[in-house]
């Protein structure tokens, strides 16, 4: 029997308790979910079987979904890179057109300072680079916005170190994917990292990982899964 979790209670439960929206599921019986919800909490109790077996069996199930997306995204990357081959759709392009419009005003921001290159490319008609070099300090960071179906767009923040061979696992560490719906806030979050890049050189690596804790923290309260 296929199952799913609830957003809600955590519960792995049949499709058949469950009411599907938005690809999002949720108990049918509300007064159940919400007794679970206030139950006492039962996570420090080594004894509570039903508890620990539930755990395993909502981890595994939000695990494999997880997986999917990150293949979907690996997937992506992989066609992006081979360039003119790939067929962009129309309402992909359309959508970018509003980010890129938005980025290039971001850059006039930015016109007088060497240390900024903003690059779109145009062969890849979803995706923007920007390019920081603060070569006193040796740092040197790249930040990509694309879309990756019309519908989502992506924000990737990596620190490059001019090292040959390097295992660009370890270059590459924030990675944010937002609903089109939701794309002011890549401008606001692509802001907060200009600006750090800028001016606050000194705690670069500090404040970077304090916005990647806040923007993952903002994923879950907001009780959706952005990966």
């Amino acid at each position: 029997m296929e199952t799913n979790i609830c957003i809600y209670c955590r519960r792995t439960l049949e499709l058949s308790e469950l009411l599907e929206k938005a690809g999002k599921y949720r108990c049918k019986d509300e007064n159940k979910c919400l007794e679970y919800q206030t139950r006492e909490d039962p996570a420090n109790s080594v004894g509570n079987t039903d508890y620990i077996s539930d755990l395993v069996k909502s981890s595994l199930i939000e695990a494999r979904q997880r997986i999917a997306t990150y293949k979907r995204t690996k997937d992506h990357q992989t066609n992006s890179s081979i360039g003119d081959n790939v067929k962009i759709s129309e309402e992909s392009i359309a959508e970018f057109t509003w980010m890129k419009s938005v980025v290039d005003v971001l850059a006039s921001e930015y016109k007088e300072n060497n240390k900024f290159v903003f690059q779109y490319d145009e062969t890849k008609n979803n995706e923007y680079k920007i390019s920081f070099n603060h070569a006193d300090n040796n740092f040197y960071f790249t930040v990509k916005i694309d879309s990756i179906t019309g519908s989502r767009y992506s924000l990737i923040v990596a620190k490059e170190d001019i090292v040959a061979n390097k295992d660009p696992l370890y270059e590459e560490f924030i990675y944010k994917s937002f609903p089109s719906s939701e794309r002011e806030d890549v401008i606001k979050d692509l802001s907060v990292i200009l600006i750090a890049f800028k001016e606050e050189t000194d705690l670069i690596s500090a404040l970077l990982t304090e916005f990647r804790m806040e923007i993952e923290s903002r994923s879950y309260n907001n009780g959706t899964e952005n990966y």
